[in-house]
């Protein structure tokens, strides 16, 4: 094993033109599967069905309006006639199956149900037109966006500040403007939606009530391109930190998702949220939530936050998030290994100190399972995560990897058909050598490398149609492999005092 002494020499040519934080990688450069995810996970928009939703149930006193007839009488003079055909439009817009969003708004039934709103002598009028227009805001965005122009938001809005079941109905209708798209979330929040769903964000809340205030802010800070003004969304946080600690899964899994989507950013996104009030430690313990619905926003939000700066990162630690992630990579949920394994790589992105805590936590042999047993996507985190410490880890922590026998799962990815993957291990492999050229262990890692077979796989790769797989692979064969280069000719002991043998059984000894 190497001394402590040899560590400063390594950390010179750790990042070697990278820098920790380069090495990080902020969630945007992910595969498109892993970045998409969040759609599949959590409802952009939620349609809010009528009790008799797939039934064909009426009163006996009401027959069925088309559209045009359902505009006549929301448009008519009486309470009794408006509020029943706002009853209607609600019903038609809460089919089950097919609802006729399109046809009911090109007969017009918008500019009458956004006035309906402003009925504050009918409360059941405001409720049923809120309902309806939820329902319309769920279509498509060209619907959202003909509730938008119909004056809608300003008037949700102040349904909302009175509370009640009319102010639920009506954030429910916020929510679904806000998750179509940032310009739309953008709006909501300039007519200052927040400050009036914040009262709502407490435990004293009705459960549905809160359910649907949490889940609506989760989509005022969604989406990017560009990011939520952070002032607009950042005064609920000392209130999704206590909703934190309450039972509820609903509230949970959308508290945490607002948080995945905060933290899905700068790194003065990230300090924000770290620095509210027992938050950080409150979210790591969602990680050992028995349900998936809460761990996986709440591991996002944790990896997140572990490709902020190493100061970040360690607070991150500190809140002792390594246990349950190290858990997660043996959950047996594809989504969750692959996510918590791309929280690994960047914490062995980090500092050699992070990389012994991650060591010390148990975590290679689990990432090395992972490497040899799971699908592609989660082997590739897990080669992330493993390429990381092979250019920043001590000689004794590459003594660890290599005794926790990861060679064989690691090179078995050369080949793969996935070529970011076999990318990935070219430059684990290569940071490899680099480093056993400074510790002298270049021929037996090299002989290991020749018996697994991945020196077969590595000259097979001089054949690849992507130009850097190619390059690399040279790079490796010609600076390693090269029949010039005479194994014997080399001192057996360097600068370092590092011995190595010449048989074919050599250890490695970093």
């Amino acid at each position: 094993m190497a001394e402590k002494t040899h560590t400063s020499r390594l950390s010179s040519y750790k990042n070697a033109g990278h820098g920790t934080t380069d090495l990080r990688r902020k969630r945007a450069e992910l595969s498109v599967t892993l970045r998409k995810q969040a759609r599949e996970d959590q409802l952009l928009k939620r349609r809010a069905l009528s009790p008799e939703a797939g039934e064909e149930v009426h009163d006996n006193n009401e027959k069925l309006l088309t559209p045009a007839e359902i505009v006549q009488g929301l448009r008519a003079p009486d309470l009794m006639t408006k509020t029943t055909s706002a009853r209607a439009a609600r019903r038609m817009l809460s089919r089950e199956q097919n609802p006729p969003i399109t046809s009911m708004v090109n007969a017009g039934v918008i500019k009458p149900l956004v006035e309906a709103l402003d009925r504050d002598d009918c409360s059941d009028l405001q409720f049923e037109a809120a309902w309806a227009i939820t329902n319309i805001a769920s279509g498509t965005h060209e619907h959202t966006m003909a509730v938008v122009d119909g004056g809608a938001i300003p008037k949700l809005i102040a349904l909302l500040a009175r509370g009640g079941v009319v102010g639920e109905q009506s954030a429910w209708a916020l929510g679904n403007i806000a998750g179509d798209g940032p310009a739309t979330r953008d709006a909501v929040l300039a007519h200052g939606a927040l400050p009036v769903l914040l009262p709502l964000m407490t435990a004293n809340t009705a459960a549905t009530q809160l359910r649907t205030a949490v889940w609506t802010y989760s989509n005022f800070c969604r989406n990017k391109n560009p990011l939520v003004k952070f002032e607009y969304v950042a005064p609920a946080l000392p209130y999704i930190s206590e909703l934190l600690e309450i039972a509820d899964q609903d509230v949970l899994a959308d508290a945490c998702w607002a948080l995945s989507y905060l933290t899905d950013g700068p790194n003065e996104r990230i300090e924000a949220v770290q620095q509210t009030p027992k938050l950080l430690s409150r979210l790591v313990s969602m990680l050992d939530h028995k349900s998936p619905v809460v761990r996986t926003p709440a591991l996002r939000a944790v990896g997140n936050m572990l490709t902020g700066s190493d100061e970040q990162t360690d607070r991150c630690l500190d809140a002792n998030c390594l246990t349950p992630i190290t858990s997660l990579l043996r959950c047996g949920k594809p989504s969750l290994m692959k996510e918590a394994a791309w929280a690994v790589s960047n914490i062995l992105a980090g500092t050699q100190q992070q990389i012994q805590r991650a060591i010390d936590c148990g975590l290679l042999a689990h990432l090395i399972h992972v490497l040899a047993n799971e699908d592609i996507k989660c082997q590739k985190e897990a080669a992330w995560a493993i390429t990381n410490l092979c250019l920043g880890g001590t000689p004794e922590q590459l003594d660890a990897l290599i005794s926790a026998g990861f060679l064989t799962p690691y090179c078995a990815l050369l080949s793969s058909p996935d070529q970011k993957a076999v990318s990935v291990v070219l430059d684990g492999i290569t940071n490899l050598l680099q480093a056993a050229v400074k510790f002298g262990q270049v021929e037996p890692l090299c002989l290991k490398l020749e018996e697994i077979g991945a020196l077969d796989q590595i000259e097979a790769l001089q054949q690849h149609e992507n130009e850097q797989i190619y390059k690399k692979t040279l790079n490796i064969l010609d600076n390693y492999f090269s029949e010039q280069d005479d194994p014997n000719a080399q001192p057996t002991q360097t600068e370092e005092e590092y011995q190595f043998g010449t048989s074919a059984n050599a250890n490695i000894n970093f």
